[in-house]
């Protein structure tokens, strides 16, 4: 009895900790393609001159609380290069 009394609660909020960490690296991972869809829409609608540097940072916190004695956090930074693949196109047809 003084066994599960003693292991139990460590097991529970073990469990708990997981279970954040999880949803902590999903979190990541959905943020990530947001900015990954966020950044080919970008390119999609982009129509300037040549070449463009799309960059773009955002951060997934996980708040401290139960076992968790500081807040972990993500940045996620996005670099993409837009390309204007018309004007590349009608330019190589210019200098044949």
């Amino acid at each position: 009895m003084v066994e599960a009394a003693i292991s139990l609660p460590l097991i529970i909020l073990t469990a708990m900790l997981l279970v954040r960490a999880f949803t902590f690296y999903l979190e990541i991972l959905n943020t990530s393609l947001s900015e990954h869809m966020e950044a080919l829409e970008r390119w999609d609608d982009y129509s300037g001159t040549g070449m463009q540097v799309y960059r773009n940072t955002r951060e997934v916190k996980l708040l401290r609380g139960g076992v968790l004695l500081f807040d972990a956090s993500k940045k996620i930074n996005t670099k993409a290069y837009m390309l204007n693949e018309d004007l590349m196109v009608r330019a190589s047809e210019v200098f044949k």
